[in-house]
């Protein structure tokens, strides 16, 4: 008769207890999934400022290897290299004017102007003529995400020390 009566007033409460458990484990998966949102978010982010980092770096290294090249080809230090706003390729020679294209990626994997798949980087390398023995290299890449504009800067230097 005992087991009877307690089975009697505890019918209501499994239902309760299986909807706070549902509830509990809801509360938990949507916490974790934003967690993971938020993490995927921050990894793309970082990738990008790397890349960003490394594409300044070579818009002032393009901009140095034209110098040591004119050195190489007996001419003056700095020819090429007048004051203004540039873009160039990793491998270039020389400077074309900057016009705001975005890079192109390509499948082996360098980025260039001339083919592949359309990135969200922009690259301006910007010169000026500071006296007859410097110039001052400044190359910014610009890309967005999500509706925010970023920015990666560097400045450089160059003088004929030769």
């Amino acid at each position: 008769m005992k087991l009877r009566k307690l089975d009697k007033n505890n019918r209501g409460l499994t239902l309760l207890e299986t909807i706070v458990a549902v509830g509990l484990i809801v509360v938990g998966l949507v916490a974790a999934l934003s967690l993971i949102t938020t993490s995927l978010f921050y990894v793309s982010n970082i990738y990008d400022r790397l890349v960003a980092a490394n594409l300044t770096a070579e818009g002032i290294e393009v901009v140095r290897n034209i110098r040591d090249n004119n050195w190489l080809q007996n001419r003056v230090w700095n020819s090429g290299l007048a004051d203004g706003d540039y873009q160039a390729a990793y491998d270039s020679m020389a400077l074309s004017s900057y016009n705001g294209y975005p890079f192109l990626l390509d499948s082996d994997g360098p980025y260039n102007y001339a083919s592949g798949t359309v990135t969200p980087y922009v690259r301006k390398i910007s010169i000026a003529n500071l006296s007859n023995y410097e110039i001052r290299v400044i190359a910014t890449v610009t890309w967005q995400r999500r509706g925010i504009t970023y920015s990666s800067s560097a400045e450089d230097r160059l003088f004929n020390w030769k």
